[in-house]
């Protein structure tokens, strides 16, 4: 994987976060729509530490 392709993951990482944070104060943190997005940031920072140390 490039470097373009870890920058655009991050990118989607911060993405999602502003989401996250703009939904959990209109809705309150434990709506589902809160948790989709914190598990969609997991899956995708997993994924950046898998390439990490597979390349380590």
């Amino acid at each position: 994987m490039t470097e373009k392709n870890m920058d655009d993951i991050y990118q989607k990482i911060e993405q999602l976060r502003q989401l996250m944070i703009q939904t959990a104060n209109q809705l309150g943190l434990n709506h589902p729509k809160v948790l989709c997005y914190s598990r969609k940031i997991d899956d995708l920072y997993n994924i950046t530490l898998n390439i990490k140390n597979t390349h380590a």
